[in-house]
């Protein structure tokens, strides 16, 4: 019975530690124990299909390095991790009860940890108390961090408004949890230095971080969480505009209440799009024969020969008077000048008659 209790104590914690830290609307322990259920039948196929494989029923010291990857990556890491996904999406992802990103962590750890919980108990069976001890710090929330993976990127692609991003997403996860598991059992079963496993305390110590900064991103996304004013107090209604609960709002110490008519909700709040930028046209450039423009075509074209230019046509001359029968009359002489109509020229002297 003690056995018992040391193999499933530290999976018991986990799942309540991360229940407890729910704070906006906690799900029902009966749902949570129905995927945990779906993660205890996830070992019968997980133990099949690692049976099959051919490297685990070797020696580890007869692999090569490269063989002892393969065995720990694919083999163990992606086969675990695999069919802990399937009792994660098959029981709880379409559920209605999933309704915040943070649920995703919730139910996606439940299902680690119910796999977890079956394999701890065959390592206890088989190594005793040391073994409860040694995987209750180690193995057990390794089993949970990596599921937490898997869940926070889950959950951010259920809520997610894009179709594009909800398989990334989740494609995202379980590729993290995979190579967290194979890397984890690589330096657990690395048998080329004898102090190798030390190594895992560094890593459950990056993975112990980036868990606790995961779950705070979650909750900051949840739809349930209370709103505030522009003075920092809480309102009587969540992010979403609706009500807060009874419970959460006596918590708090205000009363539920619906938003006021110019609220406007996280989920339709939209960041201002910036103008784009005007596209100049620029004119088009000489082109050379292959089809591409060169800049030194403007200076290198080929100089025409210039042609003859034809004589100008000759200008008519105008008529002459005597083409139009008139004839100018001539100048009279000096002596047909003297007469009684011409003028007298006082400046030549008088001569006697």
């Amino acid at each position: 019975m003690n056995i018992f209790a040391l193999a499933l104590g530290p999976v018991v914690a986990i799942l309540f530690f991360l229940w407890i830290k729910d704070r906006y609307e906690r799900e029902p322990l009966k749902y949570l124990l129905i995927t945990l259920g779906a993660g205890v039948v996830a070992a019968i196929p997980v133990v099949i299909v690692e049976i099959l494989w051919v490297h685990i029923s070797y020696d580890i010291s007869a692999l090569t390095a490269g063989e002892l990857t393969f065995m720990t990556f694919i083999e163990i890491g992606l086969t675990e991790e695999f069919f802990k996904a399937v009792a994660f999406f098959a029981t709880a992802y379409w559920s209605k009860h999933m309704n915040e990103p943070y649920d995703g962590i919730m139910y996606a750890v439940a299902a680690a940890l119910g796999f977890a919980a079956i394999e701890n108990v065959m390592y206890v069976l088989m190594g005793g108390i040391p073994a409860a001890f040694v995987r209750a710090i180690t193995a057990v929330p390794a089993h949970a961090m990596m599921g937490l993976f898997i869940g926070y990127f889950a959950g951010r692609a259920k809520f997610a408004k894009r179709k594009w991003a909800k398989p990334f997403l989740i494609l995202t996860g379980f590729s993290i949890a995979v190579f967290l598991h194979g890397l984890y059992d690589l330096i657990a079963m690395w048998p080329y230095h004898r102090l190798a496993w030390l190594w895992l305390f560094p890593l459950l110590a990056v993975m112990v971080v980036s868990s606790l900064f995961l779950m705070r991103d979650a909750r900051s996304r949840s739809p349930f969480k209370p709103a505030k004013d522009e003075f920092g107090r809480y309102t009587g209604y969540t992010v979403s505009g609706k009500p807060l609960s009874p419970k959460i709002a006596a918590t708090l110490g205000v009363e539920p209440r619906l938003p006021p008519a110019d609220f406007v909700p996280r989920e339709s709040i939209q960041k201002p799009t910036k103008p784009k930028p005007e596209v100049r046209t620029q004119p088009a450039k000489p082109e050379t024969k292959a089809g591409t423009p060169y800049f030194l075509d403007e200076y290198f074209k080929p100089v025409k020969k210039q042609e003859p230019q034809p004589p100008p046509p000759p200008v008519p001359e105008p008529p002459s008077e005597s083409s139009l029968g008139y004839e100018r009359p001539k100048e009279p002489t000096p002596d047909q000048r003297k007469g009684p109509d011409m003028p007298r020229d006082y400046s030549l002297p008088e001569k006697d008659e």
